[in-house]
């Protein structure tokens, strides 16, 4: 084998040799050497080396290696629309000189292999519709075995299947969902009951015999860091953290939109900075901005230095680059930055570097995966009319895999690990290597082998080592031993490094209804300086009942209050303590009734609506009496929260309390009077000009939920005059308004804001009287059907009611014989060519768009974030403005579900699971529903987006508005209060 010639300095030598020629960018592909002189890194201390390329490698999306530090590389040479070939290729550096020199088909004929993780001497393998399991019995380098551990994966976009497999540190294997789902099952068990992975990830135990959905969805790559925390990506979003579990998700599905964050600081852009030249694209994402990002990792080694660790790494394969982001800890979570100012980690000038997958490899260095083609956008997303004039499969055959490591580390190569041969002593040893690579496989080595011998060994590097990483190893694996005692876990408990003490309270947390000594330990931490320790004993304390629980709870919520994780935490650990723990709050903490918080607001309610749950209606009994009182006075707004989660509570299931106030059975008479007094006191508050805007918004939520003499009121707040946010809230809250009022509520149409008449039309829905005074109204023409978005006028066709069903046929008939889309597009033509004003852009863009869009963090993401709107023509903006769903992108797709006692919702599906579903709207607002409530739930086709923008505005206005999108900048909005 050659001596190693092919590295950064050199490459940045002919680089610069080179510039003054500015060659234009290639339109074939570069030799690796050549591809190499166009790589930038930020960090000149660091340097990039070629491990493996064509021949050897062929379109690789994923690699692992083996024990023995063979690396095995899927091959997704079928790629983008097959037939199916894909490949395993196992690939040896046997001069242990860094490049990878001798490679052999280890597997063949696989259907776009996207995941692959080595296990007990052989690979798991992600190849939808399948997950695999390979191994070469023989030693010839070829997969002798071929077994379908588990069926039922999406066959969908090529892109979006199942990969993204990883070790996990509790001994499972962790899946990425991609975006295809599916009814996963044993190949043997097809009758029995399939695992649904609908809008989530998945995890499977080692051996193959456990199969669960896990909370959160990523597309391409997902990650984990030393202590076990989950991180996914989306291809606009770099990196989120997995804060729940689906455990804590089952036990409290009315806050599973709180289990997974996305962690990017405030003032995050999503800006990339490319040197390549602009891609070719062929549809409406940016390339400005996030727009493939795929493949991310978290670096766990040590061969780029200390300045990278809390990193993570993800590939933007669109525009040749890879971006980092730096972890800073934020309480239980995280806030990701920018690695690089300006600039990226890694970008190159060759537009066929392709990183589509990032890991940490056995010497400590990030590897990086470049699929090396002309294209890597799927056909399916291009229009029809474009397809067929592209080849894309352009430069299939080549493929390379890159290594970027510290100059200091690049030679003499490392010896490579032989991990297979390891005693189980020596495996223990590895468990204190500063790389990640190495924990992981000697722990998953220890955990294949079962050996009761090494118990001894972890207890004693659980005592003394200095590594706290290696702790967490040992915790783990003297778990799966089942040897863990509960001395272990409480020397864990009680470890010097808060992480540690995290980890080993999550592994105690089952045991603590039996667990005296462990109840005891953690009750004891209640006033632990970590935030991560706090946050893991509010988990916790959902395992146990009991007084003791209830006053920790109580203490957490109130030194905790700005900590949303935690306070999220508290209300679901209360389980059967809910009214209890209310009590206790109000008892201790006067200021939460009297003046909460809009935190404490958002905790009250969401604690009584756990208190109405139906679990324990003792529990519903204790907290509604906590509210009673004699005179409207003595109301505060906490008991308004509490109203208003136990109203949340009864709906979930099934029960509006607004029925039992209008007519209460025998058994609840006696509750009428005090009832009536929360009801007056929430009826002064909404129209308290002295009270804050949160306490209003409150009052008027309390409305809308238990008043049906509150018509009057709440119509009055929909006045311009008010804040926005209250004639939103008033709008909402109508939504089960009585006969008279429903008739009320669109005579003053005209005068209503954009934002109040899409709240008032969205509400519209969610009762019959109110559903028949839309129809009433758009008949009349007081309101143009062509005025409300598609998502409503879809949840309209989705009306079960025969008494109005005829009549909304009828108008939406006549909607659809209107001017066509494009005919709307063409009458706006003119305002291409006027020079519109930014400001006046801005202006319009606050109004109409920034409800649903984000633009360099200001806005609600509901729609796609468009801070990299300006890579778009004109032309295009103009049809984005006036016929969104031309081109439609699946994840902003809208939904319409109709629950079985007529009420229609529609949103963008945010969260599914298996017990309910929550949808996402204008404005960020969210509706969850149970799925016992659910009659229909199906995807309309259309972009929530509304038509009918051009009846709000007029050629000039859209100039102006072209000009804003051509250069978007958030500055020019209004300044936040």
């Amino acid at each position: 084998m050659r001596p190693w010639m092919c590295s950064l300095g050199i490459a940045l030598l002919l680089a610069g040799l080179a510039t003054a020629a500015e060659p234009e960018p290639p339109d074939s592909p570069l030799a690796p050497e050549d591809e190499l002189a166009t790589f930038e890194l930020a960090d000149k201390r660091l340097t990039v080396e070629l491990v493996a390329a064509e021949p050897e490698v062929d379109s690789p999306v994923a690699i692992c290696w083996d024990a023995d530090a063979r690396m095995y590389v899927a091959e997704m040479i079928d790629y983008p629309t097959g037939p199916p070939g894909g490949r395993i290729r196992m690939l040896e550096d046997r001069d242990n000189d860094g490049r990878y020199e001798h490679a052999t088909v280890y597997a063949s004929g696989l259907p776009f292999p996207a995941g692959v993780l080595a296990a007990h001497g052989g690979l798991v393998v992600t190849a939808a519709p399948d997950l695999l399991f390979l191994k070469d019995d023989d030693g010839d380098g070829v997969a002798d075995r071929k077994i379908v551990v588990y069926t039922g994966f999406g066959e969908g976009n090529q892109q979006l299947r199942a990969n993204g497999l990883t070790w996990g540190i509790d001994n499972w294997v962790y899946g990425a969902n991609g975006r295809s789902d599916g009814e996963i099952h044993k190949p043997d068990n097809a009758e029995g009951e399939p695992v649904s992975i609908r809008g989530r990830d998945f995890r499977v135990s080692l051996d193959g015999r456990r199969f669960e959905a896990v909370m959160g969805q990523s597309q391409f790559g997902q990650a984990s860091d030393d202590w076990g925390e989950r991180f996914l990506s989306w291809n606009t979003i770099p990196i989120r953290h997995v804060l729940f579990d689906q455990a804590f998700v089952d036990r409290n599905p009315r806050l599973a939109s709180y289990a997974v964050r996305d962690i990017a600081e405030a003032s995050e852009t999503g800006e990339v900075f490319p040197i390549s030249p602009r891609p070719q694209t062929f549809n409406s994402e940016p390339t400005d901005y996030y727009n493939a990002l795929s493949g991310l990792t978290i670096y766990r080694g040590d061969a780029l230095g200390r300045d990278y660790e809390d990193s993570a790494f993800v590939g933007e394969s669109l525009t040749n680059l890879v971006h980092r982001r730096a972890l800073s800890p934020d309480g239980p979570t995280f806030v990701s930055r920018r690695g690089e100012y300006d600039r990226e980690f890694l970008a190159a000038r060759d537009p066929w570097f392709r990183p589509v997958y990032l890991t940490t490899g056995p010497e400590g260095a990030l590897y990086i995966v470049d699929f090396y083609r002309r294209w890597v956008e799927h056909p399916a997303f291009v229009a029809k009319s474009k397809r067929d004039d592209v080849d894309w499969r352009e430069g299939a055959g080549h493929g390379r895999i890159w290594k970027v490591s510290r100059r200091e580390n690049t030679w003499p190569p490392k010896p490579q690990p032989r991990l297979s041969r390891a005693t189980t002593a020596e495996l223990v040893q590895q468990l204190e290597s500063p790389g990640g690579w190495r924990r992981d496989t000697a722990h998953r080595l220890l955990v294949e082998r079962n050996d009761a011998a090494a118990a001894a060994l972890l207890r004693t590097l659980i005592a003394e080592s200095d590594l706290p990483q290696a702790k967490v190893h040992a915790l783990s694996i003297m778990q799966h031993l089942g040897r863990l005692e509960d001395g272990l876990l409480v020397r864990g408990i009680e470890d010097g490094d808060a992480r540690v003490r995290r980890f080993a309270m999550r592994m105690a947390a089952p045991r603590l209804p039996k667990s005296q000594r462990l109840r005891e330990t953690m009750l004891g931490l209640v006033d632990f300086p970590s935030p991560l320790v706090r946050f893991e004993l509010a988990r916790a304390l959902a395992e146990i009942e009991g007084p003791d629980k209830v006053e920790a709870l109580v203490r957490l919520a109130d030194l905790e209050i700005r900590d949303e994780p935690i306070s999220i935490a508290v209300v679901g650990s209360l389980g059967r303590s809910a009214g209890s723990f209310l009590n206790t709050l109000f008892d201790k903490h006067d200021t939460w009734r009297r003046n909460p918080s809009q935190q404490q607001v958002r905790l009250l309610r969401e604690a009584a609506a756990t208190a109405a749950d139906g679990t324990d209606d003792a529990q519903l009994t204790e907290a509604f009496r906590l509210i009673m009182h004699e005179a409207p006075s003595q109301v505060g707004p906490g008991d308004l929260a509490i109203l208003a989660g136990i109203a949340r509570g009864l709906e979930d299931r099934g029960h509006a309390l607004r029925k039992l106030v209008d007519d209460p059975p025998e058994r609840l008479r006696q509750y009428e009077p005090p009832m009536r007094t929360l009801i007056a006191a929430a009826r002064a508050m909404a129209a308290g000009q002295d009270e804050t805007l949160e306490h209003r918004q409150l009052a008027v939520e309390v409305l809308g939920l238990v008043d049906s003499g509150s018509g009057p009121t709440l119509l009055a707040l929909l006045d311009p005059r008010h804040d926005q946010a209250l004639q939103t809230s008033a709008a909402e809250a109508l939504g089960t308004a009585d006969d008279a009022t429903a008739q009320e509520m669109f005579t003053r149409w005209k005068d209503w804001t954009t934002a109040t008449r899409r709240a008032l039309a969205t509400a519209a829905l969610r009762s019959r009287a109110t559903t028949a005074a839309l129809v009433d109204a758009i008949e009349r023409e007081d309101i143009l059907p062509r005025e409300l978005d598609p998502a409503t006028r879809d949840a309209l066709a989705a009306v079960r009611d025969p008494a109005i069903e005829p009549r909304i046929e009828k108008l939406l008939a006549a909607q659809a014989a209107a001017h066509s889309r494009e005919e709307v597009v063409d009458r706006f033509t003119a305002s291409l060519d006027r020079m519109g004003e930014r400001a006046r852009g801005a202006a319009l863009f606050e109004k109409h768009c920034l409800g649903c869009h984000t633009v360099q963090s200001r806005g609600h993401r509901v729609g796609p974030d468009l801070s990299g709107i300006a890579s778009r023509s004109k032309e295009d903006l103009l049809v984005d403005l006036f016929d969104p769903s031309r081109q439609l992108v699946p994840q902003y797709a809208a939904y319409t579900l109709l629950t079985h006692n007529g009420q229609v919702l529609s949103g963008v599906l945010v969260s599914e699971t298996a017990t309910s579903v929550t949808l996402r709207r204008a404005e960020g607002a969210q509706d969850f529903v149970p799925r016992e409530q659910i009659a229909e739930l199906r995807a309309t086709g259309k972009s929530l987006m509304p038509d009918g923008m051009e009846q709000q505005l007029n050629e000039t206005d859209v100039a102006d508005l072209l000009a804003f999108l051509q250069q978007p900048d958030a500055r020019l909005f209004s300044k936040r209060d």
